[in-house]
């Protein structure tokens, strides 16, 4: 066990700014320390411990394993001893539902494309209206001055974060 001394030359070495001594202090203190070790008992008990959850988690393992082919071995067979039945009423049950379903899903179809249609007539004529020559340097015109506008906005609060603008 060290001293009281030594602890008391350690932090004095540390509060006066010697890093070297306050070093060779703290490695002296800390050789003077009884070594810790675990004791037998500690030792076997918790090797006890690892050999048993190791060989809980192999048989958790084989459990699993045992359990899944039982499960798909078990569905194969309900499936070929249940599909002869089962069969008819699933493909009976297909039709009336497919039956049922397919032409309103054809009808919303139709409505939709016909919409789409529309829109794209629509859409064309308006095109068609605004690329006249004159109009389209117009509106390229309208444009340009929009850039121009931001860019102008864009130097003026970069210029004013920087203390340069002159209003």
């Amino acid at each position: 066990m060290p001293d009281r001394k030594q602890l008391e030359r350690w932090l004095f070495s540390e509060e006066t700014g010697h890093d070297d001594a306050a070093e060779a202090e703290f490695a002296q203190l800390l050789t003077g320390l009884p070594r810790v070790e675990p004791g037998a008992d500690f030792v076997q008990r918790t090797v006890t411990d690892v050999w048993r959850m190791r060989a809980r988690r192999r048989r958790i393992l084989a459990l699993g394993w045992a359990a899944t082919i039982i499960l798909v071995v078990a569905g194969a067979v309900t499936a070929y001893f249940a599909s002869p039945p089962l069969a008819t009423s699933v493909i009976k049950a297909l039709a009336f539902a497919s039956g049922r379903s397919v032409p309103w899903l054809v009808a919303y179809t139709t409505v939709a494309m016909d919409w789409w249609w529309t829109l794209a007539r629509v859409g064309g004529a308006v095109a068609a209206a605004l690329t006249t020559p004159a109009r389209l340097v117009a509106i390229v015109g309208v444009e340009l001055v929009g850039i121009l506008a931001f860019f102008a906005l864009q130097r003026i609060a970069g210029a004013e974060r920087l203390g340069d603008a002159h209003v």
